[in-house]
């Protein structure tokens, strides 16, 4: 190919340079068969190298004059690469360059502003911006704020082609994130606040077969991030949330594969972004982490550890529901701040819902104890949410016994157990006081997992292992002491302080007697959780000794227990995302929810509601439960033999405590527990004082006993009081006289 060769003499005086490049630009025409074009470097730089001969003997500054004239619109930036080309002739006429630029285009060549663009699916506020380019591009107007200055509520508009969208949100970033996803889903009707779907992002129904792949084993080790980008380098990441104060943040991230999303927190946006990583790889492939480093971990044959992905597939699952329905209840209350949060999942054959949510850290003062059993004593978060299981369960009885539906179904043995397929789970936002925490207090988890590692040393080692109580009226535990400690109601009252056993022991006597408690054993067969999920603070081996470990062990002597009793070893689960620590001081109150009924808030110290009544989990409401069933049609003939040869008259007669110990084989499980701890030198478990279960069940029967106050006056009155079996008509003619039945 022939090529032109342009000789140019240039002026040492600027202008007259301008000129010439100018004057030459009008005179050079090109063949049709021959393009000519310049590949000019645009140099800022000084001395020597200004004066670097270029292409086809054009010095540096007749290059800048030259791309002045033909793209006006360049900058000169350091090394700029731009093309100056001459155009092809068209029907064998000359033609001149012009600038490429927008300005040179005719009418019919313009663009449409206003029409979108294609782009990546990404944040709606960045996808509308790239959408919409000015002069169309969207505008943004804080419409109002409400709520109180330290928990507001933004509304913001976006006003895009004659349109207005609104949105809301706790800060004006989060408003705006949602006037944009608003508009993107009612102009475009797709739901884009989870990423929406994306193509080639990959199947997420049909995943990458392991072929794909040299070895999962070549994986191990990697970042999360790393090993999901390998995968789908399509995966789209997205901040959902900015949480708590400037010096304790909390992150959310989202991580987002065609219509799949999962989310990962943390207190760095970087940490959150690896364990939504996690989250996303742990449910498309099935993929397991090693508990105490938190790197992938594969099966001796290369292949993905589907058991443990499993754990941390189901630990994300109930700890996302109860955080979910944590947050619908309270966020934006004044009780939406929360030292410990715990809550009971359902599931019915892969059916799953919540039960009951709970939070509190605060045990009842001793001189707020109760001899009718009205106040609660511990208004621990796990504490609590077992007590809300038990109130659901007498509910689940009743249905049961009226032949309606429940979980429950008739044992062949007497009485009810839970139905084939129904399964409870237990999830603690952080390991339970006590043993199972106490020790690993001032570790941190390793980089991107949420589990301990530090050392964990044998029972005994350390008062590792050993039974714990609760401080009154404050936060942490102390080992109980070696001899043994019987506390008294005098002794309570007088200021003695009163002991109130670890979060970690109770767990450990529900692994053994069930969490359905004294009362319901004489209708109900023991009940286990099937798993325990903790949101931080996990240390496997410390938890595992805390809740079954330290009774257990093939080296010595097993747990003998009556029948239908066991020790209940339930998998010991940790999320992939270690949940927010509340970096405040603990609230007083104590918050619960029961399905089907409104939220409670219970004030720890008192042991009773903000408004001075007694909880619906207290004893004294949970005795009036279990009379409720007594009273049943049905109910004495389906229970078990500890209730079924007794009469209506003697459950009306018999104290709380009475019917406690009816129920033998329950209180034979505890019995042997307590010794067992006993024998292993973990210590003695420290009762309440009896008086305070010493109350009469049928005072919470009916209203059978009363306090009536009469006031006659000199003439006579007469005053009518109805019972449920009887009425009184009293006639007096008499002075002022008081009259109390009782």
């Amino acid at each position: 190919m022939a090529s032109t060769k342009v000789s140019l003499e240039v002026n040492n005086n600027q202008a007259d340079a301008v000129g010439n490049v100018t004057n030459l630009l009008a005179k050079i025409a090109v063949d049709e068969n021959v393009s000519l074009a310049n590949i000019i470097d645009v140099d800022s730089g000084k001395g020597d190298e200004s004066q670097q001969e270029l292409t086809d003997g054009v010095n540096k500054n007749e290059a800048a004059f030259h791309s002045v004239s033909t793209r006006p619109s360049v900058r000169r930036t350091p090394q700029r690469r731009l093309q100056v080309g001459a155009t092809p002739s068209r029907d064998g006429k000359r033609m001149r360059d012009r600038p490429r630029g927008g300005r040179g285009k005719g009418k019919d060549d313009q663009v449409d502003s206003t029409a979108p663009k294609d782009v990546a699916m990404k944040n709606a506020v960045m996808m509308l911006n790239e959408m919409f380019p000015p002069p169309s591009a969207p505008q943004y107007r804080v419409t109002s704020m409400t709520g109180t200055p330290n928990n507001p509520t933004f509304s913001m508009i976006c006003m895009l082609l004659d349109q207005t969208f609104e949105g809301t949100g706790r800060s004006k970033k989060e408003a705006k994130l949602a006037a944009s996803q608003k508009a993107l889903q009612e102009m475009f009707g797709k739901d884009f606040t989870d990423g929406g779907e994306r193509e080639g992002s990959g199947n997420t129904s049909n995943p990458r077969s392991l072929s794909e792949i040299d070895s999962w084993l070549e994986l191990e080790g990697k970042n999360p991030v790393s090993i999901l980008n390998e995968l789908y380098p399509g995966v789209i990441f997205q901040l959902v949330s900015a949480e708590g104060p400037s010096h304790a943040p909390q992150f959310c991230v989202r991580a987002t594969l065609a219509s799949l999303s999962y989310e990962g927190r943390g207190i760095s946006k970087k940490e959150a972004k690896l364990h939504a990583s996690k989250a996303l790889l742990v449910h498309i492939h099935r993929v397991g982490f090693d508990p105490m480093t938190g790197n992938m971990k594969s099966s001796e044959e290369g292949l993905p550890d589907t058991l443990r992905a499993d754990g941390h597939s189901w630990a994300d699952k109930v700890g996302g529901l109860v955080r979910e329905q944590f947050n619908r209840l309270f966020d934006g209350t004044t009780y939406s701040k929360r030292k410990v949060m715990a809550g009971v999942v359902l599931d019915e054959s892969g059916s799953t819902s919540v039960i009951c949510v709970s939070s509190g850290t605060k045990c009842v003062n001793g001189e707020q104890i109760c001899l009718g059993g009205s106040s609660l004593n511990d208004c621990h978060a796990e504490v609590v949410a077992r007590r809300c299981l038990v109130a659901w369960l007498y509910s689940q009885l009743e249905e049961a016994i009226l032949g309606k539906t429940s979980v429950l179904t008739k044992d062949h043995d007497g009485g009810f157990c839970l139905k084939q397929g129904v399964s409870l789970h237990l999830f603690i936002s952080t390991a339970p006081c006590g043993d199972a925490r106490i020790f690993s207090l001032h570790e941190q988890p390793v980089s991107g997992s949420n589990c301990l590692t530090g050392y964990a040393g044998s029972s005994g080692e350390g008062n590792r292992g050993k039974l714990r109580s609760k401080i009154e009226s404050g936060m942490g535990t102390v080992p109980l002491p070696e001899e043994r400690k019987l506390q008294t109601w005098d002794g309570v009252m007088s200021g003695e302080r009163l002991l109130t056993m670890a979060c970690s022991d109770k767990i450990l006597a529900w692994n053994v007697v069930g969490v359905q408690g004294s009362l319901l054993s004489h209708w109900l067969k023991p009940i286990y959780f099937s798993s325990i999920t903790v949101g931080s603070r996990f240390h496997p081996e410390h938890v595992r000794r805390a809740l079954y470990g330290r009774v257990g062990g093939h080296d010595q002597q097993a747990l003998q227990l009556p029948a239908q009793y066991r020790l209940n070893q339930p998998p010991l689960l940790a999320t992939t995302s270690p949940e927010a620590r509340q970096a405040s001081k603990a609230q007083e109150y104590s918050l619960n929810w029961v399905v089907g009924f409104s939220p409670e808030v219970v004030l720890g110290s008192s042991g009773k509601t903000t408004a001075g009544n007694p909880s619906r989990l207290c004893k004294k409401n949970l005795a009036k439960n279990f009379m409720r069933i007594f009273n049943l049609p049905g109910a004495i003939p389906t229970a078990k033999k500890s209730l079924a040869n007794l009469q209506q008259g003697q459950v009306r007669a018999s104290r709380y405590s009475d019917l406690k110990h009816l129920a033998k084989d329950y209180m034979e499980a505890k019995t042997r527990l307590v010794n067992k701890l006993v024998e292993r030198g973990a210590g003695r478990w420290v009762e309440k004082p009896v008086e305070q279960d010493e109350f009469f069940m049928d005072q919470w029967g009916g209203p059978t006993i009363a306090t009536l106050l009469v006031w006659c006056y000199y003439y006579g009155t007469s005053h009518q009081r109805h019972y449920p079996e009887r009425s009184w008509e009293l006639s007096l003619a008499s002075r002022s006289l008081h009259i109390i039945i009782v």
